[in-house]
């Protein structure tokens, strides 16, 4: 809102050209008349020789824009943001909050706008699901890579409360805060195949034969070699230096191959790496290999 003074004065041909004292009415909201101020807004009226009117505007230009509603004012210079509001009749609540560039001195600058922020907490209960849990089941009778759902999940229900926390309507934060479960889920069960598919004829036999030579399970060799070179005794991991149809370590290799009698001998060599892991195996050493 604007605030002007007017000014009229007589004049008397016997009168000498003098200062006329005046007084201001003001006409905006919450400001005193003949309050003193500073700067290029400040509150000062003079009166001209000739008696003619003079107009001044008092105050700093403010907008507070409140749920979408628009109120332009002045305010007196070095008033706060919460004098401004108070002018305003603009009332906050105990979650509300306001933004506004603020200078060092705390009072908004001129041509500022104030935007007021409602803020509200409220409750809300809804039905929602719960998820189920997928157990996995090795399955030696499926072909690895294989996976199949023997028994079908079940989505559980909950009642859940939440305390919503809304900012001019927009959902800032959504917190549970009290859950009760109306059904359990039910857990799925899956048959994940452990099965590695033929081999090479001759890679196979090797294998089968060094399982029978140290009494491991030739099943499980077959399919760690399959999991780790798939079945390719010159198979290697350049990142980690993994080699052979068992994809050894070179410090494991260089340790177990002696153990099992094959020191000196490559680690690319099918027979040497087929028996030095079957010898690990057979001493329940598997657990070296991620592969099971």
């Amino acid at each position: 809102m604007g605030v002007s003074w007017q000014l009229a004065s007589t004049a008397a041909a016997d009168r000498s050209a003098a200062t006329v004292a005046l007084r201001a009415e003001p006409a905006g909201r919450g400001l005193a008349a003949g309050a003193p101020s500073s700067g290029s807004d400040r509150n000062t009226i003079r009166a001209s020789a000739t008696g003619s009117m003079v107009a001044f505007a008092l105050g700093v230009p403010l907008m507070i824009v409140d749920s979408g509603l628009k109120i332009a004012l002045r305010i007196p210079r070095g008033a706060t943001v919460n004098e401004a509001l108070d002018l305003a009749g603009v009332a906050l609540g105990a979650l509300d909050r306001v933004s506004v560039t603020i200078r060092q001195d705390g009072a908004p600058a001129s041509a500022d706008v104030v935007q007021v922020v409602r803020v509200t907490d409220s409750e809300t209960v809804v039905q929602e699901p719960i998820p189920f849990d997928v157990r996995t089941v090795a399955d030696p009778t499926l072909p690895a890579g294989r996976t199949v759902v023997v028994a079908a999940g079940v989505a559980g229900l909950a009642l859940n409360t939440y305390r919503v926390r809304a900012a001019d309507g927009v959902v800032e934060e959504r917190s549970l805060i009290a859950s009760t479960e109306l059904r359990p889920p039910v857990t799925e069960v899956r048959h994940a195949g452990s099965r590695p598919p033929p081999g090479p004829a001759d890679i196979e036999g090797i294998i089968r034969t060094a399982a029978a030579t140290w009494g491991a399970d030739p099943t499980q060799l077959l399919r760690v070699a399959w999991c780790e070179s798939r079945y390719d005794p010159s198979a290697y991991n350049r990142s980690s230096g993994a080699s052979g149809l068992f994809q050894f370590l070179s410090r494991t290799w260089a340790a177990n191959s002696v153990r099992a009698g094959y020191g000196g001998a490559s680690v690319f060599d099918a027979v040497a790496n087929a028996n030095t892991a079957a010898y690990m195996f057979a001493n329940q050493q598997a657990g070296q290999w991620q592969c099971k």
